[in-house]
């Protein structure tokens, strides 16, 4: 088993979390430190997509791997699947919330000749 490989099981023993539940964790991780890296919000395609290359990879990687036990299509792409959900639903869902907060906040100003309470 190679470093990589070795790094996976570690990780999975340590916490003792289930790989599902690294999966997700580590993809919105990956997610910040990405756009970190890439000076852009993490809600933007940028890093959404270095993520999915890294996923891509990791999953490339498994397939090829039969020593690693994941080398089925259907346990890659759940995988796939598992990383990628929450970074989606904030490259999808963020821009519209915030524009319909900043609708919002305009539509709500205060009016300063109005007494407050």
């Amino acid at each position: 088993m190679i470093f990589w490989q070795q790094t996976k099981v570690w990780t999975g023993e340590v916490t003792g979390l289930p790989d599902s539940t690294l999966h997700a964790l580590v993809g919105m991780v990956l997610l910040y430190l990405g756009a970190l890296v890439l000076r852009r919000p993490p809600w933007t395609w940028r890093p959404w997509l270095l993520l999915l290359v890294l996923e891509l990879a990791n999953e490339t990687y498994d397939m090829l791997n039969p020593a690693s036990g994941e080398d089925r299509l259907g346990a890659s792409l759940h995988d796939l699947w598992l990383t990628m959900f929450c970074p989606t639903l904030m490259l999808v869902l963020t821009p519209l919330l915030l524009r319909l907060a900043t609708r919002k906040d305009r539509t709500h100003t205060v009016d300063p000749e109005e007494p407050s309470g």
